[in-house]
């Protein structure tokens, strides 16, 4: 069997920051990630959105450009993190406030400390799922 490798998107406006993020992970976790444009996402059908384990979705200025978007990752059940140069509050995103805020440029150990906070857990093996 093989080992669960989490699947993190980065859904990045700037390709340097999504590849500073991409290293601040890759150095501390385990895992697959997908760097892509946050625009992109809204392509991916809900097969492919429910893959990801956890979303760090850039946030214009304007985050209402984005609610569509941000709902509709909700509504597909994928973890986010919301990321920001500075022009969203870290008390978060007006009707989405229980989604953190992690500031650019990253703080390695906040950002980890961040996603390992909303990291998909997971999935149970069936032999130990079968015991309980």
């Amino acid at each position: 069997m093989e080992p669960f490798l989490p699947h993190i998107v980065i859904a990045e406006r700037e390709f340097l920051i999504a590849l500073d993020a991409e290293f601040l992970i890759k150095a501390a976790l385990d895992c697959r990630i997908t760097l892509l444009r946050p625009e992109q996402l809204d392509q991916w059908d809900g097969a492919a959105l429910s893959g990801i384990d956890l979303c760090l979705l850039d946030v214009p200025l304007d985050a209402t450009q984005i609610t569509a978007r941000i709902q509709r990752l909700i509504d597909a059940r994928v973890p986010l993190l919301f990321t920001t140069v500075g022009g969203v509050d870290a008390s978060g995103i007006e009707g989405f406030e229980v989604i953190p805020v992690a500031k650019k440029p990253y703080d390695g150990e906040a950002i980890m400390a961040l996603i390992k906070g909303r990291l998909r857990p997971a999935p149970q093996p069936p032999e130990a799922m079968d015991q309980n």
